[in-house]
């Protein structure tokens, strides 16, 4: 499914209603918290002229910089496929470019600048399971050697959990997949991507209801997940489990500290 699909499909549940979806998760300072400190920390040791939120939704991340003081003389970019998504984040006075992470060019966001730094959150699972390596090897196309790249992505510790996972979103036919931490690990490597750290944070919840509202799912789709993913995987208490009306599944998020290496 191409980003085009994907925002189609999500259409409905973005912009103004977008801050509170998955019970407010992608709009709560608390939880941001860490992904914030880690990309405070990138600032103060790589003194970036800009700063390049890929796939930034509504702005939410860079605003957070925003409220935290730390923009001093920095360009903030925005950059999502998504119009209404856009909209929401020029509302807040950032710098918007309307592109997809998989084409976009450092030259379209800033051609004087000559320290980038990139950041993410939760955006390389919609490329799907043959999409991750070409979005990685191009957003280090668009880096220089030496840049970070500060991502929070949504990956499992192994691939039973990974698996189960993977097949909850095939049946809502999404077309986006997860990766284990090893397999991300690697997939960083090998397109040229130095992994500095890799640190848990949390767990989002995702309950069958707003997922049936994000991906239009009926009542018998949902109880087909139900029986499937119960039937091969059991209830596994970290990544799926029944509860009144649906099931609930769970996606464990890790922020990874990235550097674009040499060659």
């Amino acid at each position: 499914m191409s980003m085009d699909e994907h925002i189609d499909r999500e259409t409905d549940i973005h912009g103004e209603h977008w801050d509170a979806l998955h019970q407010g998760y992608f709009s709560d300072s608390e939880i941001a918290c860490p992904l914030i400190d880690k990309i405070e920390d990138a600032i103060r040791e790589s003194r970036p002229e800009v700063i390049v939120d890929l796939g930034g939704g509504t702005g939410f991340l860079l605003n957070q910089i925003l409220s935290r003081g730390l923009k001093g003389g920095i360009r903030l970019v925005n950059l999502d496929c998504s119009g209404a998504q856009l909209k929401m984040a020029l509302s807040l006075g950032l710098n918007v470019l309307q592109c997809s992470i998989d084409r976009f060019r450092r030259n379209d966001i800033d051609s004087e600048a000559t320290r980038f730094l990139y950041i993410m959150r939760s955006v390389l699972h919609y490329y799907g399971k043959t999409g991750l390596i070409p979005t990685l090897r191009h957003i280090r196309s668009q880096a220089s050697e030496g840049e970070l790249f500060v991502h929070q992505t949504a990956s499992f510790a192994n691939t039973a959990e990974a698996a189960c996972m993977n097949l909850i979103y095939e049946k809502m036919r999404t077309g986006k997949w997860y990766p284990t931490v090893g397999k991300l690990f690697d997939c960083l490597t090998t397109t040229g991507w130095s992994v500095r750290s890799v640190s848990s944070t949390g767990t989002l919840s995702l309950t069958s209801k707003e997922l049936a509202r994000r991906y239009k799912l009926n009542e018998r789709e949902v109880g087909d997940i139900c029986d499937e993913i119960t039937k091969k995987f059991g209830e596994t208490g970290k990544v799926f489990s029944l509860c009144e009306g649906g099931f609930c599944a769970y996606l464990p998020y890790h922020i990874y500290v990235c550097v674009a290496a040499s060659g």
